[in-house]
């Protein structure tokens, strides 16, 4: 075509982050929305960076970044402990350890679940930062 030459078309992978390209993990906008209150939510394809030492939180479709200390929580495999493992009955990693190594008390998630009630809740959509 005539006016064309010499411009080059670039591919622009949505799925990896603008900051670290990772391939990231799409998440729920409702989970963005809750984790995010600060932050006005417009887009509506959202990935999570699943990077552990990017800063980027949430990246949109057009390479809009929501930096991690954004979020409303800590993104568990960003962070050092404790970090949230059930973020809906807000259990850490760290009371986990405790029922299995030093109380001895669970041996089996159906244990973990019971002492704790971790694993048992149902708004996951909303409080953990995978929206799952």
């Amino acid at each position: 075509m005539a006016g064309l030459t010499g411009i080059e078309i670039v591919s622009f992978d949505e799925s990896k982050c603008p900051w670290c390209n990772t391939k990231g993990r799409k998440v729920p906008k409702r989970t963005v929305e809750s984790l995010c209150p600060e932050i006005e939510v417009k887009e509506e394809k959202y990935y999570l960076c699943l990077s552990p030492g990017c800063n980027a939180g949430y990246y949109t479709s057009l390479g809009e970044v929501i930096p991690k200390d954004k979020l409303d929580v800590p993104v568990w495999f960003k962070e050092n402990s404790p970090v949230p493992i059930c973020y809906c009955q807000n259990i850490t990693d760290e009371e986990i350890w405790k029922h299995v190594a030093i109380d001895k008390c669970c041996s089996t998630l159906e244990d973990i679940q019971n002492h704790t009630g971790a694993n048992t809740g149902c708004r996951c959509i909303e409080t953990n930062p995978a929206g799952t």
